[in-house]
């Protein structure tokens, strides 16, 4: 999928992913460590930063400005 479609569809997944891996460490399943405590904030920064890059992609008027 290219385009803004799939830019917001990786956004998704990538705070789902974010979610449910700190989910998981703090029900203590996974070892909380440093690197996956900043693997899961990464992801989730990601996802909002490309989910809006993606949304500002989609919604922009596609005529020129015209009208």
């Amino acid at each position: 999928m290219r385009g803004p479609r799939g830019q917001i569809a990786s956004a998704v997944v990538m705070m789902v992913v974010a979610v449910v891996l700190a989910f998981l460490m703090v029900l203590r399943l996974i070892e909380p460590t440093l690197g996956l405590c900043f693997a899961s904030f990464i992801l989730s920064v990601g996802g909002i930063l490309l989910g809006m890059i993606g949304l500002s992609h989609y919604v922009r008027p596609r005529d020129g400005g015209k009208g």
